[in-house]
């Protein structure tokens, strides 16, 4: 198959919906059980544990998570109730939200560990942070946080922790569950970290990973030639197939569990659709960052290192050094043009291969760049239509 039907092939998949061969859920009849069950022995022991977030919802939901395992636990609203707690009582293994009114949970951590009157300074401490932290890793890290656990939470994440932390006579002789929790939250730690929510979309999945995998797969393969054919669409001003490969993006994205990567396809449906193709131009970068991040997040949890982001980057790096004026860029372009209603190609093209050289606004340069895919491919009608666009 050649890069043509390679395109063709793929095109249909994202722009036609008739033609999908993706498949999202029932995959399988087989009734597996994606969360285990955790029943410490608490007659051999307790672990304490304390949950401070100012989010109610998120409190309760984590505070149920950890009382189903059998651990004694305690939850506040606030960085000052928790020290409050931490001064009364010695807890094993503390869960702190980033983001609480007075005192964060940075300080509540250095607090923990540096007061005098703490009764928990050897506690194991995790940061909660929402899903589209903006926050780097390592900033917690260099806090001295023990680890990063990301909303919504998991049940598995949080029992592997306990696992991770309790005495082992504590545990259950189930070692066939222990196993599974760890597998499952070793996973849904990597995916999480690049937005995507693995047991939550597993649920669909029916537990059949060999199906999740096959099509977190086809979306790490065919990241490079739809994110081509949606920037083309994007730049010639094909409104319906740009509105049409972002809906489907949306499915796709939604049925790996990159739910916010979802989102920001469904934000370009309605840009498109209510305001124009110049207002998803202007926010096609962001978009592309978030589908780069769990496309690469994705790939690494594959075992994958022959995938190429930066498609949408100018391919074209060296210049001549000279900034051409906005209307010089006009002119030439209105030349190109014009040898191309000449039926004049390979002349259009060295034109478009000078200009390419000179330095022009990046977003023009990306445009040129499009432009000479669009004749590599032997699409001259698509380049027509975003040299006029520029």
């Amino acid at each position: 198959m050649g890069i043509k039907d390679i395109r063709k092939d793929i095109k249909n998949k994202v722009f036609n919906s008739k033609t999908n061969d993706y498949e999202f859920r029932g995959l399988t009849d087989k009734d597996v059980q994606i969360e285990q069950e955790l029943n410490l022995y608490t007659n051999e022991g307790q672990f304490y544990v304390l949950i401070a977030d100012a989010d109610d919802e998120e409190r309760i939901i984590v505070e149920r998570m950890v009382d189903q395992t059998g651990c004694f636990v305690t939850s506040v609203a606030s960085g000052i109730e928790c020290m409050d707690e931490v001064t009364k009582d010695k807890y094993d293994l503390i869960f702190l939200a980033r983001n609480m009114p007075r005192m964060d949970g940075i300080q509540t951590m250095k607090n923990i560990k540096e007061s005098p009157a703490s009764r928990s300074k050897d506690a194991k401490i995790y940061i909660l942070l929402d899903e589209k932290a903006d926050e780097p890793d390592i900033v917690f890290e260099s806090a001295g946080f023990d680890g990063i656990v990301r909303k919504p939470v998991d049940r598995t994440i949080i029992q592997n922790i306990i696992i991770s932390l309790v005495p082992s006579k504590m545990l259950p002789d189930d070692e066939a569950a222990i196993e599974k929790i760890k597998a499952y939250a070793a996973d849904a730690e990597i995916l999480k970290g690049c937005g995507v929510r693995l047991l939550e979309t597993l649920k669909e999945y029916k537990g059949d990973m060999e199906s999740y995998r096959d099509l977190a797969t086809r979306f790490v393969d065919d990241y490079e030639i739809i994110n081509s054919s949606l920037i083309d669409s994007l730049y010639s001003g094909n409104k319906d197939e740009y509105m049409d490969g972002c809906r489907r993006m949306r499915e796709i994205s939604r049925g790996i569990g990159a739910v916010y990567l979802s989102y920001c396809f469904d934000d370009h449906v309605n840009m498109a659709k209510e305001d124009s193709l110049d207002v998803a131009e202007s926010n096609w970068r962001s978009l592309v960052d978030e589908w780069e991040n769990v496309v690469s997040g994705v790939a690494a949890w594959l075992g994958k290192t022959d995938v190429h982001i930066g498609t949408t980057e100018v391919l074209r790096g060296e210049t001549n050094g000279i900034k051409l004026p906005k209307k010089d860029v006009e002119e030439r372009k209105e030349e190109i043009l014009k040898l191309l209603e000449d039926n004049n190609k390979e002349s259009a093209y060295r034109q478009l291969q000078k200009l390419s050289l000179y330095e022009l606004e990046p977003d023009t340069k990306l445009k040129i760049d499009r432009v000479m895919k669009a004749f590599d491919s032997e699409n001259v009608n698509k380049a027509v239509d975003i040299l006029k666009s520029i």
